[in-house]
């Protein structure tokens, strides 16, 4: 069987005002994704099969990224 109908291979969206990029990489259920807070830029994999849960993953990261130790929000 081929691959999973229409699915969409990239996605750009905004979380937390952090543009992120997320685009489907050639392994199976892997998923490049980038984005930068402040001048630090983060580029890295993240694995789901569904984009979604990819996205979500992405999502993780960049508020992991946000928290700095003794600052309150």
């Amino acid at each position: 069987m081929g691959r999973r109908s229409k699915e969409p291979d990239t996605h750009a969206g905004v979380h937390r005002g952090v543009h992120y990029s997320l685009k489907h990489n050639a392994a199976p259920g892997y998923w490049r994704y980038a984005y930068a807070i402040g001048d630090r830029v983060r580029a890295g994999r993240v694995q789901g099969r569904l984009p979604l849960l990819a996205i979500r993953r992405v999502q993780m990261r960049i508020d992991r990224d946000m928290r700095v130790p003794g600052r309150e929000n």
